[in-house]
């Protein structure tokens, strides 16, 4: 029997192989660590369990912000294709569907939200085609064949090998990151799944990996605990420090395996809870105003996982509702201020569901790691010269130079 079920459940039509195919990719992924002494693959192996907390966070690109400042990330995350693939990196990803007004004019109409993983579309459409194809015309409301979405017929898309089939999926709907967009513009326009590679499965049970050790620093003869920052740099991922998604999910591991306070130290069993994915945890759209008054309860539609485990969400009026989306204000009196997906993107919280031991247990002296110690404040975040920021910048100079040729070729 399968450790782990659909995403959500969100697909409990799929079938034996995709499930198994599934599984044995999360299984891969525990396989290329070391065995962490607090850290399992399977939640049954623990007993009396309890679903944590603490594994949480905002889906607004926090590198964004500390490079640019507010003002500038909430103008430049909001360009598209993009922005999503460069910027979106706090497992969400999002697009502002645009509509024309009255006069003509393209208007956001509604914003629209993801936390799927790509990996598990991509499983779908390489081991379940039809199921696959069913999912996608559920949230598009129109039918596509594989001929067009992959250029090959259903018949002839079994028949290639599973290497091939993953890289048509990847060349056709996923892309290469924002100078290569994938070929097919389903994903652009719907937002099926996350499509940033800094969104990765991979990387979630990697920092969850590396969490999840009781680390101690010997300094001055005495031993104390492990700063957040001390456990990147061992692991050698400060790249990944200065975003909220993947620091939440270390430091929620490590909060565990290595509980403050404990003496003797002590520690607490925990697993991805089944089924696996990241969710939707919460949306603060009590904050939306129309009109001075609270947007409506059905302009707020959560969908893709059961009750609790929602990985899409869409936002605003319908096609046939003549209001807008940047009709929203956020906040009220003079803190008001027009919605853009990022501010809205900043109201979600995401995260995955972790299980738990209810109690913890004493760390034998064999499951300490003890690691080197670094320099305090050895990662800043936002600093202009750091090679990310840097990358930011560029991309943000580019994005207002094109905006200002835009309206120079309108007003000529």
């Amino acid at each position: 029997m399968p450790v782990f079920q659909s995403p959500g459940l969100a697909d409990q039509g799929v079938n034996e192989a995709a499930l198994a195919a599934w599984n044995a990719r999360v299984q891969t992924l525990f396989n290329d660590h070391d065995v962490s002494p607090f850290l399992v693959l399977d939640p049954r192996d623990i007993e009396d369990t309890q679903t944590s907390d603490e594994f949480k966070w905002s889906g607004s690109p926090r590198e964004l912000l500390d490079c640019l400042g507010a003002e500038l990330a909430e103008r430049v995350s909001d360009l598209g294709w993009s922005s999503r693939v460069e910027l979106h990196n706090e497992y969400l990803e999002y697009a502002l569907v645009m509509r024309p007004d009255l006069t003509g004019r393209m208007r956001p109409k509604r914003f629209v939200a993801t936390t799927e993983l790509m990996e598990w579309w991509m499983t779908m459409a390489v081991h379940d085609l039809e199921h696959f194809l069913h999912v996608v015309a559920s949230i598009t409301r129109c039918a596509y064949s594989a001929q067009e979405l992959f250029g090959v017929t259903g018949e002839d898309w079994k028949a290639l090998d599973i290497s091939a089939r993953m890289a048509c999926f990847h060349q056709r709907l996923v892309g290469a990151g924002r100078a290569q967009p994938p070929e097919h513009p389903i994903n652009l326009e719907s937002v099926l799944f996350m499509s940033s590679g800094r969104n990765s499965l991979s990387d979630l049970t990697s920092v969850m990996h590396f969490g999840s050790f009781p680390y101690l620093v010997l300094q001055e003869g005495q031993s104390r605990r492990a700063r957040l920052d001390e456990i990147f740099t061992h692991a050698n991922r400060q790249d990944l420090f200065c975003r909220s998604a993947l620091s939440n999910v270390a430091k929620g591991a490590y909060d565990l395996a290595l509980v403050e306070g404990s003496v003797p130290p002590k520690g607490r069993a925990m697993a991805f809870a089944d089924p696996l994915g990241m969710y939707i945890r919460s949306f603060q759209s009590p904050d939306l105003l129309h009109d001075e008054k609270n947007v409506p309860n059905e302009w707020v539609r959560f969908s893709r996982g059961v009750e609790g485990m929602p990985m899409r969400l869409e936002f605003g009026p319908s096609d046939d509702d003549p209001r807008f989306l940047d009709e929203v204000c956020l906040g009220a009196g003079v803190t008001t201020h027009p919605v853009s997906g990022y501010s809205l993107a900043s109201l979600i919280e995401v995260g995955p569901l972790v299980k738990t031991a209810a109690t913890s247990r004493p760390i034998t002296k064999v499951e300490l790691s003890e690691i080197p110690a670094a320099e305090p404040d050895g990662i800043v975040c936002g600093l202009p010269g750091t090679q990310r920021c840097r990358q930011i910048s560029e991309f943000a100079d580019q994005c207002e130079n094109a905006s200002r040729r835009n309206e120079k070729a309108l007003k000529q």
